[in-house]
């Protein structure tokens, strides 16, 4: 049975609730938002605007008006069995007097979460919807009050406890690009999953700012009625770890997990998941050839990868996408590391094209275009400016399949890595001569997969590996692997292992190397821990012999256990059944000291639990300090406790 209340200018609506057993919304006058209940916890308390939205004039993108809930002459909502209704009504845009109204929808789904959606009626002559804020949940947790993960770079997570808001800054993570487009707040054990399950993958960015107030700001297709992607709310119990878990069942269901897990995948290259240590290098062919033979000798029992810029006849970050010929005796190169059992894979980049370049001039009108008609350019350094080439352009995909192929098939590599497809932002394009929607939409990962699947096909033929830079999910069947390499924080938390570990490789723990042994053992094991093969150090790496003697030990550690490590699941972190003793460290910037240290502490021993491809749950532990340790802790999917005694340092497999 529908129930429908109407309000006109003059009058209020009554309060209202959504409410099941896991979840109640609340709704105020003009249909705001009041709170959102789990369990015996409240989010959302802060009011406002459920929805913003800009307008531009069709024949000038960048005049625009912004319009929003309280702008509409009058409210309405609609309550059925399965969805709630709300909608504003003749809405101005600039003098045109009652020619919008909006219409967002909350759809009940059958395990207790809420569909959020928003679309608009524009019956406007000149103005365009150009990009949507939607929802507004406002002070989701108090200052201080509840525990927050946040979109973040690389690992996908950070989790801040007892959360104090940003008074002060406002955060965007943009999608498609390292960050999930999700976010969980806890209060206690009570939680709320605030995510845009998008099987389009389109263009999008999550924002937090001011007292934790959140939202989706997704760039229209100009002219659609809305931003065609749902926002799903849902109740949580338990930590991050829940919010984890449920956007796995959404991902792994998506086309870009379509591949299945690589264990079971004949065409997945073995390597990529099996190097268990990457060394970075800006050289040529014998700087090169130099640090694998010396890594061969330093690591005999395990290959060892190197992430090698400086293969092309110009610098890092100059002349793209020219990178032919290539530095004398490249291709030796090569086959030498080929030959001693270790791994050299050439940089490249997907996505820029060096604005002063002589090549630029034909280029030019396949890069993005701004609203305003400018080009799309990136200035990284004191490099000469680069334009953001627009993925959806054949041109561009010509470009990209030549000089990759050519890597493969002049040089005999074995591996390329494609830099910024998985880690740089999506950027809207208006230019419509691209043949894409002007403005945003699902059309970026279209075309980068037009251009990326024929040569990802071509590599895997022959036994070779392509990989990008961060962890953009949506390109997971392109690649088959991630170098993660922004900085580490102590409240980093492994979400992007929780949802994809056995389907993808993610690579790769940058540290500087003058950091003491303890705070260098402390963030190794970490990441080796949660699946991470380790490196990106430099070649300096080698004659570090104390260092070397961790990194060691960790790579043996991960090569006898690859069946977690490399092809399994990461379930839970290990959960101590009381308090451990605290191992502090200070982690230096990779990038350079200048940035300072980040400090921390971490429990005296750390673990992980995993399931493997064969169905068995293990755990992996690990001692950080030089003194023996016992630890009482529960074991995973039971009611159950243990006891395990570890030794200085130790590492252990416990089944």
């Amino acid at each position: 049975m529908n129930t429908l209340v109407l309000m006109s200018a003059a009058l209020a609506l009554p309060a209202f609730a959504m409410a099941d057993a896991a979840m109640s919304v609340r709704f105020g006058k003009d249909n705001a938002l009041e709170s959102i209940r789990v369990g015996a916890a409240e989010f959302a308390t802060g009011g406002g605007d459920l929805w913003t939205a800009e307008f531009a004039s069709a024949a000038n993108l960048t005049n625009t008006v912004s319009v929003a809930a309280h702008d509409a002459a009058s409210v309405s909502r609609q309550e059925s069995d399965d969805a709630l209704i709300l909608v504003w009504k003749d809405i101005p845009l600039c003098g045109e007097r009652g020619v919008l109204d909006a219409k967002a929808t909350i759809a009940k789904r059958g395990d207790g979460s809420q569909a959020w959606s928003i679309e608009f009626d524009n019956r406007s002559s000149d103005w365009r919807l150009l990009r949507t804020g939607f929802p507004h949940l406002r002070r989701v947790t108090r200052h201080g009050e509840g525990d927050v993960m946040l979109p973040s770079e690389d690992y996908g997570a950070r989790l801040d406890r007892k959360c104090p808001g940003f008074p002060e800054k406002r955060y965007t993570f943009h999608y498609l690009g390292y960050a999930p487009m999700v976010s969980a707040f806890f209060i206690g054990e009570d939680g709320l999953y605030f995510a845009a399950e998008d099987p389009e993958a389109r263009i999008k960015s999550f924002v937090i700012g001011g007292e934790q107030n959140v939202c989706f700001d997704t760039p229209a297709e100009v002219g659609a009625e809305g931003p065609r992607h749902s926002v799903v709310l849902a109740p949580l119990k338990g930590d991050w770890w829940a919010a984890a878990r449920r956007y796995r069942d959404f991902a792994l269901g998506q086309r870009w997990a379509a591949n299945g897990p690589i264990k079971d995948n004949p065409l997945y290259p073995r390597q990529i998941c099996e190097i268990p240590l990457w060394i970075n290098i800006h050289g040529y062919a014998d700087a090169a050839s130099n640090v694998l033979a010396r890594a061969k000798q330093m690591f005999p029992d395990f290959p060892t990868g190197l992430h090698w810029h400086l293969w092309q006849h110009s610098g890092h970050d100059v002349n793209y996408p020219e990178y032919f010929p290539e530095q004398r005796g490249t291709k030796e190169c090569l086959a030498f590391c080929r030959s001693i059992g270790q791994m050299a894979m050439p940089y490249t980049n997907g996505r820029l094209w060096t604005a002063t370049s002589s090549g630029y001039i034909m280029a030019e009108p396949y890069a993005v275009m701004n609203a305003d008609g400018t080009r799309n350019v990136e200035r990284y350094g004191k490099v000469a400016p680069l334009a953001v080439m627009c993925p959806s352009c054949p041109q561009w995909h010509r470009v990209v399949r030549s000089f990759t192929g050519r890597v493969l098939d002049e040089l005999g590599a074995e591996s390329i890595f494609i830099d910024q497809i998985g880690a740089a932002p999506a950027r809207p394009c208006y230019d419509a001569t691209h043949g894409h929607p002007v403005g945003g939409g699902a059309w970026w990962r279209e075309g980068y997969a037009k251009m990326m699947e024929p040569i990802h096909r071509e590599w895997n033929a022959k036994g070779a590996f392509v990989t990008t830079e961060g962890a953009g999910e949506a390109y997971m069947d392109m690649v088959d692997g991630y170098l993660q390499v922004t900085e580490r924080r102590p409240n980093d938390v492994p979400f992007w292992s929780a949802v994809y570990s056995g389907y993808t490789t993610y690579f790769c723990s940058p540290q500087h190397i003058d950091d003491d042994a303890a705070s260098f053992r402390a963030q190794q094991t970490r990441e080796m821990l949660w699946g991470h093969p380790l490196g990106w150090f430099p070649p300096d790496i080698l004659d570090r012999q104390d260092k070397c003697e961790i990194i060691g030990r960790l790579c043996g550690f991960r090569q006898a256990n690859l069946d977690a490590l490399a092809y399994g699941s990461l379930l839970d972190e290990l959960r101590p059944l009381s308090q451990l003793e605290s191992v502090p460290f200070a982690w230096g910037s990779h990038f350079g000291r200048k940035r300072g240290k980040r400090t921390g502490a971490m429990p005296a021993v750390i673990g992980n639990w995993w399931r493997t491809p064969d169905g068995k749950t293990v755990l992996l532990a690990a001692n950080l300090t030089d003194k023996p340790q016992k630890v009482a802790y529960a074991v995973f999917g039971t009611a159950d406790a243990a006891e395990i005694s570890l030794a200085p340092h130790e590492l252990r497999r416990i089944e």
